[in-house]
């Protein structure tokens, strides 16, 4: 489930001034949005502080405050603290490698980056703008007005959800009018509200020549993340342990997945998430799909924000979003989810041979 999208505007919009000034010009909201999304600039460097409160029914529940060093090359320093426990981190970032370090553990996780488009590596108008054309299919957009902050001139722009249970829920910005830098931000999803600002903003910073170099303990052991999320293989008996009774396999000579089933595990604060994948390959050994298989777990309805279909499958409820290709239902306490990867396979082709599905011990 990969990605979620973001945003268009109504012409018919008009800027409001929300900064106190009364004989500016105002602005339609279709010239704004033609500004924000036109060339980018070159790429900034920056000295940032910036504050994160999370609120859960109006009562705070979690604060932490960042500073963040980019360098014009795009090395990244990120020192994490939590305002409530004192617990810090530090993330480096060189372009080639994210290393992540919780300060006074003895471990440290690194994650290969070389190759891929990361944020920092975009314009701050590139990242704001890719971020805008994600949410477009899953939120209306409005430009509320312009408000001063940090003494720079931004607009605030207001992405309202169009399902009510979205997992993004509503979104205020606060964006700079020449950096593009998101200044401040709320996020609202029910009775939760994540609010960050940022305090303090230099464009312009003079770091010193080992800002960027890391520094750990001679006793700490850094473990790549990819060991820590790899998954391993077995049997289908050793995936029955797994997750702890029998599952359903496709029953269809045209299908086969070979001997070995992936297995994962992830741990987590809110405990361990156990799932078995299951990698279909055609006649031609091809790809077709891909069924995760995972115990049921009580949620809330979250809305991923994109449009979804309900089919009926094996006489169940299911729910197939097109702009993943992925079909999901619930039966007998587990959660079977589909990824369809063969291009000329179809939904309906997915259902018509799930209703010969049978028990993992037949």
């Amino acid at each position: 489930m990969k990605n979620l999208k973001v945003l268009l505007i109504s012409s018919t919009l008009i800027v409001g001034i929300l900064s106190g000034c009364t004989e500016k010009t105002v602005m339609a909201s279709d010239e704004i949005m033609t500004n924000i999304l036109s060339t980018s600039k070159e790429f900034q460097a920056y000295y940032a502080e910036s504050e994160t409160k999370t609120f859960q029914d109006g009562k705070e529940t979690d604060a932490f405050t960042m500073k963040e060093y980019v360098n014009n090359e795009g090395q990244k320093k990120v020192i994490t603290k939590d305002t409530k426990t004192n617990k810090e981190s530090i993330a480096f970032n060189d372009g080639k490698q994210v290393l992540t370090y919780v300060v006074g553990s003895k471990e440290a996780i690194s994650l290969n980056v070389e190759g891929v488009d990361l944020p920092v590596d975009q314009t701050h108008k590139e990242q704001f703008t890719n971020m805008l054309e994600s949410m477009k299919d899953s939120h209306k957009t409005e430009v509320i007005g312009e408000e001063k902050i940090l003494n720079l001139n931004t607009y605030h722009l207001k992405l309202t959800a169009n399902r009510k249970n979205s997992i993004l829920g509503d979104i205020d910005f606060w964006v700079d009018q020449k950096s593009w830098f998101i200044i401040k931000s709320s996020f609202t999803n029910a009775e939760t509200r994540v609010d960050t600002e940022y305090k303090k903003l230099d464009f312009n910073p003079v770091f010193e020549k080992d800002t960027f170099t890391v520094y750990l303990p001679e006793d700490v052991v850094i473990t790549p993340a990819e060991n820590m999320i790899a998954p391993r293989f077995g049997s289908i008996e050793e995936a029955k342990k797994v997750i702890k009774q029998e599952f359903l396999l496709f029953n269809d000579p045209e299908l086969s997945f070979g001997e070995e089933i992936e297995i994962s595990e992830f741990s987590s604060e809110a405990g361990t998430h156990k799932e078995i994948v299951v990698n279909y390959k055609d006649k031609n050994d091809h790809p077709s799909f891909s069924l995760t298989i995972f115990k049921t777990q009580e949620t809330e309805g979250i809305d991923l924000g994109m449009e979804t279909t309900d089919i009926n499958i094996r006489g169940y409820k299911a729910t197939y979003i097109k702009k993943l290709n992925n079909l999901s239902w619930d039966e007998n306490g587990l959660t079977y989810s589909i990824l369809i990867e063969n291009p000329d396979m179809t939904v309906e082709e997915i259902v018509k041979k799930a209703e010969n599905m049978k028990l993992s011990s037949e």
